[in-house]
């Protein structure tokens, strides 16, 4: 991870594994905030009802500043921490890893359940693809009209998205540069006299 791009999950998967009679049931994917984990878990929540323990991890934010892990009445930091390491491990974000556990009967000590939870988080990240997502900063360009096709072609050159473009007197073009490039593209600006707004968070 770093500021300018982040990796995280394209789609969910699963990994099963049995350990002593208990089954666990790694279940991993992509989330953007809280709030849609939370309601990701209730619905594994209801898929598997009858389950003992669904245990999870998740990682938010561009560096994966923000976390949680719960052990869900395993004995403390059995379940939750294994599940979040493997996320750690894999370099993730805007990531979650649910591990339902269906109860066996026998039970599989601290460092059983610190290796099946850890196991099932990554037999469920194994079978995902990780993509990486490029961060942008929004910024609005005014240009004359002989400067907006030599401004577009640099801006592709930077793989830059032109969200919106508008030819009044003057052309003012809304575009997304990558973070990366921020630097190269405000020096770009500078030198041929376009008028620049950073349309950021202020």
């Amino acid at each position: 991870m770093s500021d300018d791009r982040y990796i995280t999950l394209a789609r969910r998967s699963e990994g099963v594994l049995r350990e002593k009679a208990s089954k666990f049931i790694g279940i991993a994917f992509p989330i953007a905030h809280e709030e849609e984990f939370k309601a990701i878990l209730g619905t594994i929540g209801r898929e598997h009802h009858s389950a003992r323990h669904l245990c999870y991890a998740w990682v938010l934010g561009t560096v994966g500043e923000r976390f949680r892990s719960s052990d869900a009445g395993e004995p403390a930091g059995t379940a939750g921490k294994p599940i979040l390491r493997q996320l750690r491990t894999h370099s993730l974000t805007y990531a979650a890893v649910v591990v339902v556990r269906y109860f066996g009967g026998t039970l599989l000590g601290k460092a059983g359940l610190l290796h099946a939870y850890g196991e099932a988080a990554r037999l469920a990240l194994q079978d995902n693809d990780p993509i990486e997502e490029v961060l942008f900063d929004p910024f609005s360009v005014r240009c004359a009209h002989h400067q907006v096709e030599p401004l577009r072609s640099f801006l592709m050159s930077l793989e830059a998205n032109v969200i919106e473009a508008r030819y009044e007197e003057t052309c003012v073009l809304n575009v997304a540069v990558p973070k990366r490039s921020r630097a190269h593209f405000l020096a770009h600006c500078e030198r041929y006299a376009l008028v620049v707004d950073d349309q950021g968070p202020k």
